[in-house]
């Protein structure tokens, strides 16, 4: 019990981190591109949601097995 929930405390601190750097990367990416930047904008933006569907996938799977240890 006490490894899943270390294990979710881990999993939401790793969503917001990698929120901050994929935010941080888009801000970047816009500086220097600039104008071209409109071009890849919307492969930075899939790229940021398929890493929050894959933790959250992760994240449930948790629940999931946690609620049947109980």
């Amino acid at each position: 019990m006490e490894y899943t929930k270390k294990t979710k405390q881990f999993l939401s601190n790793t969503i917001i981190i990698n929120s901050l750097v994929w935010a941080t990367v888009m801000i970047v990416s816009y500086l220097i591109l600039g104008d071209a930047y409109e071009k890849i904008n919307y492969i930075l933006l899939s790229g940021f949601f398929i890493e929050f569907l894959r933790y959250n996938s992760v994240k449930n799977k948790l629940n999931k097995t946690a609620s049947k240890k109980d």
